[in-house]
């Protein structure tokens, strides 16, 4: 049986950024791929803001920023779209129908917000510290929290505090007017998680998310396929053994500690260090076995909160597509998200496992072909998700804007999809729901923060640890060097 420092289960993006610390280090890693390509959900991902400054400078990964500009076009039923140009982060109106103190108030929210996000900012490259350790390092993190919080300054503070458990519906209804204003602002909150605008903790939801990716619209500034082939080289330059198209079927253990991993064709290979960039169900129930874990961590593991609610679309067209009252030369994202009662209407049917008659779309045009992450579309037990009948949705808001829709090809990836082809539970884009009991330290539960596991030498890398999800790699750096410090 062939024996390797470290192994690591599933070739996503932290996946990759992980062993490529470790064989940095001179460990001998192999990372084991289901696909027959490496980059997990990067495949569905349209847009790329933000890759941690760190790994680019200690891994050489030099991703060249996308030229053109970049727009957020938010669209209206009567056609009178808004348009937001972010310039290097600065955004300002294009048009709009939104009287003029509306934009001023739409962009001293976005401002807020940005001021916020940069104090949770501070603590997305860290490992996130135990509180009651009694570790002089978990102690000295958390006063640090506390007080970049209070640099903020007492109005600042207050106004985090305030805000930070709050739905976004009432922040928004109590300073603006526009409808597509607050929709747009709404849908940037909410996308990805299992909330609606008027759900509690929907602006904390935001903040995180603008933190992890350092921009509160995550434009594509980078391309996403050339920051996972220079990823992929990396690993290759330094070595490491990458296996695609082979499943691990079980973690191997004994004693309660790591001794490999086993494959479905049933080929074994030997470590005693195993990462796992699978999500924290898949990982503890599924390959590891229930049988080994003790009941109050089943239970933390079972009550993990992860069904995904967003599918992707991909329409191909006969014709070119035009946007009805758009230039034909804007490039940027589309939001058919036209208020926050629209959306709390479509969340409220993923409540019940159903999924609107009215959805709302997040999409991107190329020519002929159009991507747009779909929402609500909920991960569904036991029954098939009728993909026909939401294609039709889709394709009847679509039909508002872009007329003369001639498809002649069409494909719809549920989350149920998702975790088949990827092995996540539940299908969801960040292997959890982030929410304010499954982040930070918290993430993704007590007993399995700070990406060590109950067994010995079993580690998470994943989107189902701190900071979450995105493609900046946080997670796989983090554990990496959780794994380098115990490995001496």
């Amino acid at each position: 049986m062939k024996k390797f420092d470290v192994i690591i289960i599933g070739g996503g993006h932290n996946g990759l950024v992980a062993s490529s610390y470790l064989s940095k280090k001179g460990k001998k890693v192999l990372v084991i791929e289901k696909n027959e390509n490496v980059g997990g959900l990067a495949e569905y991902a349209e847009s790329l803001n933000c890759i941690s400054p760190i790994i680019k400078k200690e891994l050489g990964i030099n991703v060249n920023n996308i030229n053109h500009s970049n727009n957020i076009i938010s669209l209206e039923d009567n056609q009178n779209h808004t348009i937001l140009s972010d310039k290097n982060g600065k955004l300002s109106f294009v048009q709009t129908n939104a009287d003029e103190n509306d934009q001023k108030k739409f962009l001293s929210i976005i401002n807020n917000y940005k001021l916020f996000s940069k104090t949770l900012g501070a603590f997305m490259f860290q490992k996130p510290p135990r509180v009651k350790s009694g570790k002089r390092a978990d102690l000295f993190q958390l006063i640090s929290m506390g007080w970049k919080i209070r640099k903020l300054g007492k109005k600042n503070m207050r106004e985090l505090l305030r805000v930070i458990g709050l739905n976004i519906a009432d922040d928004l209804e109590d300073n603006l007017n526009n409808n597509n204003l607050m929709g747009l602002l709404s849908h940037e909150a909410v996308l990805g998680t299992n909330l609606g605008p008027r759900s509690p903790g929907s602006i904390l939801t935001l903040l995180y998310k603008q933190a992890i990716n350092d921009n509160i619209f995550n434009l594509n500034k980078i391309e996403v396929a050339e920051y996972i082939n220079q990823l992929e080289d990396c690993c290759n330059k330094n070595t490491v053994e990458i296996i695609k198209s082979s499943e691990v079927k079980k973690i191997l253990t004994q004693n309660n500690s790591v001794t490999g991993v086993q494959l479905t064709n049933g080929e074994g290979f030997e470590s005693k260090y195993v990462m796992s960039n699978a999500d924290p169900k898949t990982t503890y129930l599924n390959l590891l076995g229930a049988e080994i874990l003790d009941t109050d961590f089943i239970r933390r593991t079972k009550n993990f909160r992860n069904k995904g609610n967003v599918a992707k679309l991909e329409l191909a067209l006969e014709n070119e597509i035009n946007i009805n009252n758009i230039d034909k030369k804007m490039n940027g994202k589309f939001i058919y998200a036209p208020g926050i009662k629209y959306i709390e209407h479509a969340f409220n049917a993923n409540k019940y496992n159903k999924y609107s008659e009215n959805p709302c779309l997040e999409f991107y045009v190329n020519q002929k072909t159009l991507s747009a992450n779909v929402y609500y579309v909920p991960y569904l037990i036991n029954t098939n998700h009728q993909e026909n009948e939401i294609i039709e949705r889709c394709v009847s808001v679509l039909s508002k804007f872009i007329p003369d829709m001639k498809i002649v090809k069409q494909k719809l990836i549920t989350p149920n999809k998702m975790e088949e082809k990827f092995n996540i539970a539940g299908g969801h884009w960040h292997h959890g729901d982030l929410e304010i009991d499954q982040l930070l330290m918290m993430r993704p539960f007590y007993g399995s923060a700070q990406y060590s596991t109950p067994i010995n030498g079993l580690y998470l890398c994943g989107a189902g640890t701190h900071p979450g999800g995105g493609l900046t790699g946080i997670n796989g750096l983090n554990a990496a060097k959780k794994v380098i410090e115990d490995l001496k």
